[in-house]
C-alpha cells in the first residue's frame, strides 16, 4: 500500500516554488498552496492578513528557506490599502 503525503514535498516534480516578489504580484482569487522561497528570511514577508504559513525547512544546497504558505483571497469588497 502505498503512503500519500498530504503536503508536496519541495523540490517533487509539478511543485513550484515562488519568490517573495512572485507572491507579493499575484492576484489571489480564490485559496492558493504554493511553496514561497525566502532568501532573506530578517525581512518581512508581505502575505495578507488571512494568509497562513503551515510549513517551513531550510534548504542548505540553496541558502534559502522554504515556506509551505496557503494564501486566501480577500473578501469582496474589502481594499488592501485602508
Amino acid at each position: 500500500m502505498e503512503r500519500h503525503d498530504p503536503q508536496p514535498g519541495v523540490g517533487e516534480p509539478g511543485v513550484e516554488t515562488q519568490t517573495v516578489e512572485d507572491i507579493a504580484e499575484m492576484e489571489i482569487t480564490e485559496p492558493t498552496l504554493t511553496w514561497l522561497e525566502v532568501s532573506h528570511p530578517q525581512q518581512p514577508i508581505p502575505i495578507g492578513e488571512k494568509d497562513r504559513v503551515l510549513d517551513s525547512t531550510f534548504n542548505e544546497q540553496h541558502d534559502v528557506w522554504e515556506v509551505l504558505l496557503i494564501a486566501i483571497p480577500n473578501e469582496e469588497g474589502e481594499s488592501e490599502e485602508e
